[in-house]
């Protein structure tokens, strides 16, 4: 009688145990769930194109100011707002002819900096 109550115990203690480690894990797969960061990346990096995605996980609304860069010359300066666990793809446009071989994106959000390279030739 006390093994049948040994086992009984033993299967509701790991039942119990196993369920409160799925709901941990479940909240710890949200991106948003008591997290604040954000990343900037590019679409294609392997391509010619400029286009790069923020996506924001900081819990907020946020206002990211971007600037492109052809070597040491701004090219592009702008600010963009995103929602809080949303993503924003931005298509900045060259007017002028690349002459670099090196294209830098800078993305400020605070205090908080990201830049991502892409080179040309």
């Amino acid at each position: 009688m006390s093994s049948k109550i040994i086992i009984i115990a033993a299967i509701t203690l790991l039942t119990v145990s196993f369920s409160i480690l799925f709901v941990i894990e479940t909240k710890n797969h949200n991106y948003d769930y008591g997290k604040t960061w954000s990343v900037v990346y590019f679409e294609n990096p392997s391509d010619n194109s400029l286009d790069f995605t923020i996506e924001n996980h900081l819990g907020e609304k946020a206002e990211y100011k971007y600037e492109v860069l052809a070597g040491d010359k701004k090219v592009i300066d702008k600010k963009v707002e995103i929602e809080a666990g949303a993503k924003q793809k931005i298509s900045p446009v060259i007017e002028s002819a690349v002459d670099d071989e090196r294209i830098t994106i800078n993305v400020r959000f605070k205090d908080t900096g990201y830049k991502i390279y892409k080179n040309y030739k």
